[in-house]
């Protein structure tokens, strides 16, 4: 029935199971299974109105529509489709924002917010926050992956910053305690970090 498009339809349906056990995100429940359904039309009128009702509640309702909605997001496929840009702009991230500021000691708003400086801020507020961990490790290898993509022609940014930023973020990783992910990511740095090493001496052997 789903054919390639199996996860796209599973994603909608489970976050409407989960969505219709609370009253206030009932537009929201029907979002995602008019979207299912294909009924792309409906299901916009639908959010519409979920994010018009949503702007008028109170932090603390939003606040946990918008944990809700991030945690059912993190790493999984599909989330662009359960956050579509009109809900993240107008609910997720001014309430991320009032978040960090309503609760200056939490580190879920910055870990959800992202970016480097967010992401750092949200580790030092909480050192076990291991989602949080993981994402300024990607953040950073992502940074530096971008600036290596085009080696062995040429370096985009500057080889012994990011070779220090690869440090920084090797210690951040000796805390996760996902060994699964861990491993990955260190396999990722250790390649990252083998190309940028093979770079700068092509370039003193020149």
């Amino acid at each position: 029935m789903y054919y390639w498009r199996k996860d796209y339809f599973e994603t909608l349906k489970a976050a409407a199971n989960e969505a219709d056990a609370m009253p206030a995100w009932t537009e929201y429940a029907s979002f995602c299974r008019d979207h299912e359904l294909g009924m792309r039309k409906q299901a916009l009128k639908s959010l519409d109105r979920f994010i018009a009702d949503m702007e008028r509640r109170p932090f603390s309702e939003r606040c946990q529509f918008v944990s809700w909605l991030c945690v059912r997001t993190d790493r999984h496929w599909g989330n662009s489709i359960l956050m579509p840009h009109r809900l993240r702009i107008r609910i997720v991230e001014p309430t991320l924002a009032e978040w960090t500021i309503v609760e200056p000691t939490n580190s879920e708003p910055h870990r959800w917010t992202g970016g480097y400086d967010h992401l750092l801020q949200a580790t030092e507020l909480d050192r076990n926050d291991q989602i949080a961990r993981r994402k300024l490790v990607i953040c950073v290898l992502s940074r530096v992956s971008n600036n290596a993509h085009e080696l062995p022609i040429g370096y985009l940014g500057a080889p012994h910053e990011d070779l220090a930023a690869l440090d920084e973020a090797e210690e951040i990783l000796a805390k996760l305690r996902n060994g699964e992910d861990r491993d990955a990511l260190v396999a990722d740095i250790m390649e990252v970090r083998s190309a940028i090493h093979g770079y700068l001496e092509a370039r003193r052997q020149e």
